[in-house]
């Protein structure tokens, strides 16, 4: 996958596990900005820009912007190095506000299962993350758990959007 596309998608699933327990807290924000400032991460993207797009799109699409995530990782060929990525950024957004909530949770185990990457490099890279089931479902397990997440899941109110912006500087 290039580079500026998948740092796009790197974006897009850190935006979406902060939403996913209906609230976009501040220190999740302040997290983006520290990752964009001492990392390579977010580097020749425009997070505010990137940040509109995402917000239009829950707007218009809901939790359908979710299901098109892991749907594009189901069918999507990344390097191990890029799955690593996305369930570091993962954990990086679901511990930024000092709460764990069943949501991100839920999330980055489903995140989990549509990654290659074997569990051991996971252990090796993260050590125990007590959440993190790394433990290998069938594919019916799988959507079941897909189709209930998301189906559950509260996206915060279109209101709580309209302040939310990024500035990062570099």
């Amino acid at each position: 996958m290039e580079t500026v596309e998948f740092k796009k998608l790197l974006f897009k699933t850190a935006f979406c596990v902060m939403a996913c327990d209906g609230d976009i807290d501040d220190l999740e924000l302040q997290e983006m900005v520290k990752i964009d400032k001492n990392t390579s991460y977010f580097n020749d993207i425009d997070l505010s820009e990137e940040l509109d797009i995402l917000v239009k799109r829950v707007k218009k699409e809901g939790k359908g912007l979710i299901k098109d995530l892991f749907k594009f990782l189901r069918e999507t060929k990344i390097d191990i190095v890029q799955e690593l990525l996305l369930i570091e950024i993962t954990i990086r957004m679901i511990n930024a506000d000092n709460r764990v909530d069943e949501n991100e949770v839920k999330f980055l185990n489903l995140l989990r299962s549509k990654l290659d990457v074997d569990d051991q490099i996971i252990s090796d890279r993260f050590g125990s993350v007590p959440y993190l089931n790394i433990s290998t479902f069938d594919n019916l397990e799988i959507d079941q758990e897909q189709k209930s997440f998301i189906s559950n899941v509260e996206l915060p109110q279109i209101k709580d959007f309209e302040d939310l912006s990024i500035n990062s500087k570099k």
